[in-house]
């Protein structure tokens, strides 16, 4: 433990028993009260996570990945939430649905304020279930609000949601993942990306911002002391910009780090050190090598079969994350997910295979660029070893994440290796986005669609693994593999993290849920 800490734990020692001989003082004639069990601010935990930039934490313009969604939570609420075990009340304390799934009442606690102190009431629900819908084009993370027909409030605490055909999984996808926002401040703007002011910031959420540097990665969060579920355990929260999550846990920099794959052995350390705590995470990400379907050589399906050949996915696992991974499965979706297809064709490493397939191919066909980020170089460059043994000729080239990404949105690219995390249900499955941006199927398509709005479980279950099945058949992606995940902790300074079922909001796999820092 750093110098810092060890004081600051022995003021907060003796300033507990201080208080503690005081609990018993009364004034004469007056009645001791009951002590409250909430943490008073001299109580609150100063916490400080290791981070990144993950954009401004609207609900319009944090940056579309998982870290970003979670910075923005912290905000705002939403209708249900997750525990550990799944699906729980938040905003709306219950809730009725129709037989059909089409119309679902949310009753309101009514003791919510937003952050300005004005009530919550179902008009803000409503008007933001209608603000979304008018703003598609505004946000890239993949709530159906397509799929909402009408919302009314009936009174200020109950909000009717009816929706135009059911949609599978609406607590992930939908109730539990859209962040509420007040009418007052949102019902004036036209362009909700550019709107940056402090008030896009007004949420119901545990925490306000008090700080975010773009430029130095940092947001600094206080504590929200009239939330309705009772004030953080934690106040302030801080995320940091490190470079090495291992090295600011053990000086006492953070109070947390989070690992995957191949950092297993600094994981491994942790677990020796007994002033630090380690839980386990389900593998629900994958990395994948993905094709550009639209343009030769990969808009062959025999070409791709002979890169599933070439690869040696069991090597990339054994050199580069030494037993901190899986094999993916070939349907995206982790073995660990009860979503999961056991029964998918394989295809087994085998270079002369490969090397038949790609014969009567020309040089120039078989000249190919293959882009990712330097986190994942020495999975390229083992990924182009197989490649160039085979008869590829591949010219590896990095950037950063955000780089990346608009690659494969636009379609600029021959080859990527990148990954993502969700995989724990059938969303990641979904088309256009993802296998690929480029990958176009129509029978995919339409039977990803149906499964969206199937609500028996057991009909879905069969749509999903066939779903997998033209994954794993038409191969518009090689998956790579599933990483092992971890998170450590100091626990003397905070004890209440796990991992959420089927991952934050409706996947996102890190734990990183903000009932952690309620102490709940």
């Amino acid at each position: 433990m750093n110098t810092a800490r060890y004081r600051f734990l022995v003021m907060m020692i003796l300033f507990a028993m201080l208080m503690a001989g005081c609990k018993g003082l009364t004034l004469a004639g007056e009645a001791t009260q009951p002590q409250s069990t909430a943490p008073t601010k001299a109580e609150s935990i100063a916490l400080t996570l290791p981070g990144d930039d993950w954009g401004f934490p609207s609900p319009f313009a944090f940056y579309s990945r998982g870290p970003g969604y979670i910075r923005m939570s912290l905000i705002f609420d939403t209708l249900t939430w997750k525990d550990a075990d799944g699906s729980i009340p938040w905003l709306a304390k219950t809730w009725e649905s129709s037989e059909d799934g089409l119309e679902w009442t949310f009753h309101l606690h009514s003791d919510v304020a937003w952050h300005d102190g004005r009530p919550l009431t179902a008009a803000d629900v409503a008007f933001t279930y209608q603000y979304f819908k008018g703003h598609r084009e505004a946000f890239k993370w993949s709530w159906p609000v397509d799929k909402v027909a009408s919302v009314a409030a009936a009174d200020d605490q109950t909000v009717t949601i009816r929706l135009a055909e059911p949609v599978a999984g609406c607590h992930e996808s939908l109730f539990g993942s859209l962040p509420i926002i007040p009418r007052h401040i949102w019902e004036g703007i036209d362009d909700p990306v550019k709107f940056m002011a402090d008030e896009a910031l007004v949420g119901t959420g545990p925490f306000t911002l008090d700080t975010y540097s773009k430029e130095e990665a940092r947001y600094v969060y206080a504590a929200n002391e009239d939330y309705f579920q009772g004030p953080p355990a934690v106040d302030p929260l801080i995320f940091v910009k490190v470079d090495n999550q291992a090295v600011a846990l053990q000086t006492g920099t953070t109070d947390y780090a989070s690992f995957w794959g191949k950092e297993i052995e600094a994981v491994e350390a942790f677990e020796a050190d007994a002033s630090t705590a380690v839980i386990d995470g389900p593998s629900f990400w994958v990395l994948q090598l993905i094709f550009n379907t639209q343009r030769p050589p990969f808009d062959r399906l025999a070409v791709r079969q002979a890169v599933a050949h070439a690869v040696d996915r069991q090597r990339i696992v054994d050199q580069v994350t030494h037993g901190g991974a899986i094999v993916a499965s070939l349907g995206i979706i982790s073995p660990f997910s009860e979503w999961h297809n056991p029964d998918l064709p394989a295809y087994a490493h085998d270079p002369s295979a490969a090397q038949t397939a790609l014969e009567n191919l020309s040089a120039d066909a078989l000249s190919v660029e293959l882009v990712t980020t330097a986190g994942f170089a020495r999975e390229a460059e083992l990924v182009q070893a197989d490649l160039e043994a085979a008869g590829f000729d591949v010219t590896l080239q990095t950037g950063d994440r955000s780089t990346i990404d608009g690659l494969l949105r636009e379609g600029s690219f021959d080859l990527a290796i990148s990954g993502h995390g969700g995989i724990a249900n059938p969303a990641i499955l979904r088309s256009p986005t993802w296998p690929a941006e480029t990958y176009g199927n129509d029978a995919y398509t339409d039977l990803y669609a149906e499964q969206a709005r199937t609500t028996d479980e057991a009909a879905r279950s069969e749509m999903v693994a066939q779903l997998q099945q033209i994954v794993a058949e038409d191969l518009p992606v090689l998956t790579l593999y599933h990483p092992k995940m971890w998170t450590v902790y100091d626990p003397a300074v905070l004890d209440s993290w796990f991992y959420t079922q089927g991952g934050v909001g409706f996947g996102i796999p890190i734990s990183m849920n903000k009932l952690i820092f309620l102490g709940k």
